[in-house]
């Protein structure tokens, strides 16, 4: 079976972990897959084949021209691969406008089957999507891939997708990626941090509903008890403005404890930040799923993560990590102050949190689910 996985994003935002590990978990599951992706990927992989039609569709030229160009990426991506056989064409969508509803038309018009990822079920970014787009392009699907119960009933509620048509598969780990972790006075050294203090690490992408303005509320009670702790802030921001948290910072007179690397961070630098952190906090809004709650845990760092519905199905409180009341920075502080007292019981509970993932999101699991998944929409 020949499927086309059709992800622009890749290297462009970090979901080139994703990619790779599902095209190479598809490929032990007896898949020829191809993933078509943009120019800001790289990749060392003979499994599966990588095609990049995507190229300029990031970057400053203007969103019109930036947008023929996805088009133009799109119709290569899908006419390619129905010239080499492919049947099924796998979208990965975090919202839908015009270029992904585009996407889904085109497949279906050349005989593809249809199969969709819902990262995101609705964006966090509510102008990026448009509602009747979004349904229709969801009602085209042979299959709809939940990555977990949160969005299975969101995909339901508010999109009307049928249950009968709906795949829960986990996200995967980041474990085939972790190699070697560097030492932590080398990783620290590295990064311009001090040796001996507690680092707090907030990690990826930074947008409102992650929630960085919170995790800083919550940084005077976190130094008024362990002074030495270090918040460090790893990511570029995305339809966001990083002027506010600055502002925030030096209205809280804690500049000195804040240490922003507020770009984009490199794969190759990546495990240098993990080793360097005591803690990695997640104190999103609103989520679904988390990669960076999974690279975490892949990497054997301790998290302290809101009570949503999408971290609790990963996240068991006082287990495989820490949980506080979702938008509440003084419970967070007093979660963040408790947790750095404690540092062997931050040892034990990321070691369970690296046997959660192990077991529970598996690549070649998930790979063969997906492949399920793909004979399932072939025979409906």
């Amino acid at each position: 079976m020949r499927a086309a996985i059709v992800e622009p994003v890749g290297g462009h935002g970090g979901m080139d972990y994703y990619d790779f590990g599902l095209c190479e978990a598809l490929s032990k599951a007896g898949i020829e897959a191809t993933l078509y992706t943009c120019d800001e990927t790289s990749w060392r992989s003979r499994a599966f084949g990588v095609e990049i039609p995507y190229r300029g569709v990031f970057g400053a030229a203007p969103a019109w021209l930036r947008g023929l160009r996805h088009l133009r990426g799109t119709v290569r991506a899908l006419v390619g691969a129905r010239l080499k056989g492919a049947r099924i064409s796998h979208f990965h969508f975090f919202h839908v406008g015009p270029l992904e509803l585009f996407g889904v038309l085109l497949a279906r018009s050349l005989g593809m089957r249809v199969v969709v990822t819902a990262h995101d079920v609705q964006p966090f970014v509510e102008r990026l999507s448009v509602p009747w787009m979004a349904a229709r392009a969801y009602r085209m699907a042979a299959r709809v891939i939940a990555q977990g119960r949160t969005a299975e009933k969101e995909l339901g509620a508010l999109l009307d997708v049928p249950a009968s048509r709906i795949d829960v598969v986990p996200h995967g780990s980041y474990l085939p990626f972790v190699g070697e972790a560097p030492a932590r006075g080398a990783a620290r050294a590295r990064l311009g941090l001090p040796e001996e203090a507690r680092v707090l690490l907030f990690f990826g992408q930074i947008k409102a509903v992650k929630g960085l303005d919170l995790l800083i509320r919550a940084m005077p009670r976190v130094l008024r008890e362990h002074p030495d702790t270090v918040l460090l802030v790893a990511g570029k921001a995305w339809k966001d403005d990083l002027r506010r948290y600055r502002a925030q910072i030096e209205a809280l007179g804690i500049a000195e404890s804040c240490v922003l690397h507020t770009r984009y961070i490199p794969d190759e630098d990546v495990a240098a930040y993990y080793a360097a952190a005591d803690v990695v906090v997640l104190p999103y809004r609103r989520i679904y799923q988390s990669g960076v709650l999974l690279m975490a845990m892949s990497h054997g760092r301790p998290v302290v993560a809101s009570d949503l519905p999408g971290m609790t199905e990963v996240v068991s409180d006082g287990v495989t990590g820490y949980l506080f009341a979702a938008g509440n920075a003084q419970a967070l502080a007093a979660r963040l102050a408790g947790v750095l007292g404690e540092d062997g019981e931050l040892r034990r509970t990321a070691q369970r949190a690296l046997r959660y993932v192990e077991e529970h999101h598996d690549w070649e699991r998930i790979g063969a689910m997906t492949a399920a998944c793909y004979r399932s929409a072939l025979k409906g």
